[in-house]
């Protein structure tokens, strides 16, 4: 069974998840006429894979060495950001075509997603006391 914790910040990620898919089907086709849809949905869906992947290897490291945990956050801190500096490289390469409004709404999904993954890092750390935050 997994732990309550994860499940709970699993849960957390779903909804906003949803809330930005809502808001996406909703604003992108009448508002933002140079993103098409499939375009956002991609981004968004990486953008899922990647914290939910990134949450469930913080925890597999914290729960079998709990004395790496601060190394093991620094490093996936950084691992996630270099994923998404190749996933916008690979998406340019391929679509040739970055706009502004698309590098605006990357952006906005990269900070409500890195203060979502930073919430649950430092919540994690305080709840095993690890009082460095």
């Amino acid at each position: 069974m997994p732990d309550p914790r994860v499940l709970k910040f699993v849960i957390y990620l779903a909804i906003i998840y949803i809330s930005f898919f809502v808001t996406g089907i909703l604003a992108i086709p009448g508002k933002i006429s140079s993103i098409n849809l499939s375009q956002f949905l991609l981004t968004l869906s990486f953008f899922f894979i990647v914290n939910l992947t990134l949450i469930w290897v913080f925890f597999k490291v914290v729960i079998r060495n709990p004395k790496k945990a601060i190394l093991s956050t620094f490093s996936l801190i950084a691992s996630k950001f270099l994923v998404y500096l190749v996933f916008i490289l690979v998406y340019h390469l391929i679509t040739k075509n970055i706009t502004l409004e698309y590098l605006i709404v990357f952006f906005v999904l990269y900070l409500a997603f890195t203060f979502y993954t930073l919430y649950v890092l430092i919540q994690t750390l305080k709840q095993n006391h690890y009082n460095y935050f």
